[in-house]
């Protein structure tokens, strides 16, 4: 994936249908990789926080992680949904959509507001937004994987999940210095 400007980043997500302006908060704004290497953290997520509404945010950290179900997730989605493996959409963004808490007894930031998705159900190894859109509360938290992850298999089933531990860990000091405000998740296709 190529180098991008927090510019062309914040440019993207104003283009959205979604965007209704700048408003004070956290936003985790993920680039989904066109690439889409299987089972790969090939994705990469940009942390802003907006101090003043309609003002343009300011840049925090960037981490690795993935935005897409992994390969456990995509080839054994009937243990966790017959209708298929979650994948949110892109090119979408959700206001106060994940609030500081638990995920799997660490911390993280939960799902609290509904977000559109698709059910990927072929098994072919590429993550998909085919099919009917949904759209709910289905426990796609922000989250961490392992110490330094390069496999997301069971890491992700419909999560963002950074995939090395200490970037993470500057993730949550960022969101704590703010107030652990509610994050706001915007993804993004890869432009």
């Amino acid at each position: 994936m190529r180098a991008f400007t927090d510019k062309e980043i914040l440019g993207r997500v104003e283009q959205l249908p979604t965007f209704d302006g700048w408003k004070p908060g956290l936003y985790d704004v993920w680039v989904r990789s066109k690439a889409d290497v299987f089972d790969a953290f090939d994705d990469k997520a940009f942390t802003y926080y907006c101090a003043k509404a309609g003002q343009r945010p300011a840049f925090l950290l960037a981490r690795n992680g993935t935005s897409n179900t992994g390969s456990y997730g995509l080839k054994h989605y009937e243990r966790y949904n017959h209708a298929g493996a979650a994948v949110l959409k892109s090119d979408c963004m959700v206001y106060d959509s994940h609030i500081h808490g638990l995920h799997h007894g660490k911390e993280a930031y939960r799902q609290n507001k509904s977000f559109p998705y698709f059910r990927d159900r072929n098994r072919n190894n590429r993550v998909e937004e085919i099919g009917p859109e949904h759209s709910g509360v289905i426990g796609a938290n922000i989250h961490r994987a392992g110490l330094h992850s390069t496999v997301i298999k069971n890491w992700s089933t419909g999560c963002m999940v950074t995939a090395d531990l200490s970037r993470f860990q500057a993730f949550l000091l960022a969101c704590k210095q703010h107030g652990y405000k509610p994050v706001t998740l915007v993804i993004l296709k890869e432009f």
